[in-house]
């Protein structure tokens, strides 16, 4: 169960990796019309935040540390405050976004997955 949980973790991160190197190459390769965007500071900040709250997040739940499960439901409420707050769905339309819708809705099932890991199953007794 455990190796199943890691390997959830590993698939979500190069999911993760896999959309930040898609939405690259849309930008340099599909270029579009800019859009003014009313993105501000603490838009900024909660964004870079979560960036940057990831890597420890995915390290931690690797290890099977508790901080690791904390950082997880932390990071389910950042994601669900940000969602609200970030709501800018004004996009483009390219050949790459299916791939970026499936990708998102992907890792939000991974999010479910590694949730229901973590208080449903016996890998919860390991974060204790």
């Amino acid at each position: 169960m455990i190796n199943i949980f890691k390997k959830t973790i590993l698939l979500q991160i190069f999911l993760f990796l896999s959309l930040i190197t898609l939405t690259i190459i849309e930008e340099g390769l599909l270029p579009s019309e800019e859009v003014p965007s009313d993105f501000s500071i603490v838009e900024g900040i909660l964004f870079l935040f979560i960036i940057l709250l990831l890597p420890f997040m995915w390290y931690f739940l690797y290890k099977l540390k508790p901080i690791g499960k904390k950082l997880f439901v932390f990071y389910l409420i950042l994601g669900a405050i940000s969602f609200f707050v970030i709501s800018d769905y004004s996009y483009d339309v390219t050949s790459l976004t299916p791939f970026l819708e499936f990708g998102d809705n992907a890792l939000i099932l991974l999010d479910g997955v590694i949730l229901a890991f973590l208080f449903f199953t016996d890998v919860k007794e390991n974060f204790k």
